[in-house]
Order: structure tokens, then C-alpha cells, then sequence
């Protein structure tokens, strides 16, 4: 794949090599850990997207699968053709496919697990989701299932899991329970992060592999650099 002058200039000012952020790549599909701050896919800001930077690094025209919020961190599924795409969606009804999420938010939950049913706008004039009637036309149904991890000081360590993928659904939802996400000033934290970032990461992705025959199962590398990332880290590690 050929690239331009600009192109490369935007890529000698990334922070990591594009390898190292490569979990899974084989014939049907790739697996890219996306740091907090680089888009999923190009956007107004024409920085370098998660997908292009995949795409240079394959020299194959890539497809998204899946997304995270700009701010937001962790796995995202990228494929090789409409093979895999169908394939994709064939996991996808039947159940076949995980994705868990990682979130630290402001406060105690009181609730070792539970499961949040709302229905969700997307309202694009803000560039919000928020939270509806359900008779509201515009409306759609939005499932998550939380479960505490652990309570820290301040904090609470949430592992996600969604039945549906809605608009900013997970930073909604949370925020709508009273425990908006750490940094996500969007919906409601005291204060954001230095870098903008929040404290969600997509941790935990699995489905089969095109032939069936293997589990193609990927978990995010936590920037530990990080102090509150690196003790999610080491709670993980110690809740196994």
C-alpha cells in the first residue's frame, strides 16, 4: 500500500509501533488493540485511524466489524473480505461471539452484578445518547449486564457484558445509574483525564475462526503506566 508524504508524517508521530498492537491476524480477520485517542476509523479530525493504520500494516483493504469511542480503549475486530464478514454475522446470531468490557466509574455500586434495560436516542445534534421513554418512536431497546469486580476509595471496577450495541450505550447506561465512567466529562464525571481519555477498554474478545476449528480469543493489554489501569491489572490478576 502506497503512502503519501502526509501519511507519513502522521505516522512518525505515533506513540507505538503498529505491530505491537496486532493480538490476532490470520486470512479472515485481524484483532487490533486500540490505545485511548486513536479513532476506530477516519473522522472529521483526519488523524490516523485504527483502520488505516491495520491496513498499512496487512497491505489489505480491511473491513470494521467492530468499533470503540474514540476516547475509549481495548479490542476492535477488523476483516479480510465478505467471507468473513458473513461469517461475522453468523457468530453474531448465534452467540458465538464475546466481547467484554472494562470500566472504572465514579462511586460504589452497591450491587455485586445486575442488568440495566433502557431505551436509548441517539441524539446527533449533541453527539449523545440519552435515555428514554420507552413509548418514545425514536427509542431502542439497550441491554447491559454489569458485574462488580471490585470497590475501590472512590471507584468501582465493572466488568461489561451487552446484549445490544447501541450509540454510547455502555457510557450511557452507566451514567444513567448514577456511576458515570472516570474521565467521561460527556456524561456526567466530575473532572476528565489529562489526555481525554476515559476508563473503559473493550478487554475480552472471542468467536470462532473461519474454519470453525479453533477459537480465535484475544484479551487487551492494559496500559499500566497508568496507576488505576495498572491496579484494574493487578485486581484482574488476583480475581483470575
Amino acid at each position: 500500500m502506497k503512502m503519501d508524504s502526509q501519511t507519513l508524517k502522521k505516522l512518525s508521530k505515533l506513540e507505538f509501533k503498529i505491530s505491537d498492537r496486532i493480538v490476532w491476524n490470520d486470512h479472515h480477520f485481524l484483532v487490533f488493540d486500540k490505545p485511548a485517542g486513536l479513532p476506530s476509523q477516519a473522522d472529521l479530525s483526519n488523524d490516523s485511524s485504527a483502520l488505516q493504520l491495520a491496513e498499512i500494516y496487512t497491505k489489505t483493504k480491511l473491513h470494521l466489524l467492530t468499533r470503540l469511542d474514540r476516547p475509549a480503549s481495548g479490542l476492535i475486530l477488523m476483516s479480510k473480505g465478505k467471507k468473513a464478514n458473513s461469517h461475522f454475522q453468523e457468530q453474531k446470531t448465534e452467540t458465538n461471539l464475546k466481547k467484554s468490557y472494562l470500566a472504572l466509574v465514579e462511586g460504589i455500586v452497591d450491587k455485586k452484578s445486575g442488568i440495566l434495560k433502557q431505551f436509548l436516542l441517539h441524539d446527533k445534534s449533541s453527539r449523545k445518547a440519552r435515555i428514554v421513554d420507552a413509548e418514545n418512536p425514536k427509542g431502542k431497546e439497550a441491554i447491559l449486564h454489569f458485574e462488580l469486580i471490585k470497590a475501590l476509595e472512590r471507584y468501582s471496577i465493572l466488568r461489561i457484558e451487552l446484549e445490544t450495541g447501541r450509540f454510547h450505550q455502555i457510557r450511557c447506561q452507566l451514567a444513567g445509574m448514577g456511576h458515570p465512567i472516570k474521565g467521561d466529562v460527556k456524561y456526567g464525571a466530575r473532572r476528565s483525564n489529562k489526555d481525554r481519555s476515559i476508563y473503559l477498554n473493550c478487554y475480552e474478545l472471542a468467536l470462532l475462526n473461519y474454519s470453525k476449528d479453533k477459537q480465535i480469543h484475544c484479551f487487551a493489554k492494559l496500559d499500566t503506566k497508568d496507576n488505576l489501569w495498572k491496579i484494574i491489572q493487578e485486581t484482574l490478576n488476583t480475581d483470575g
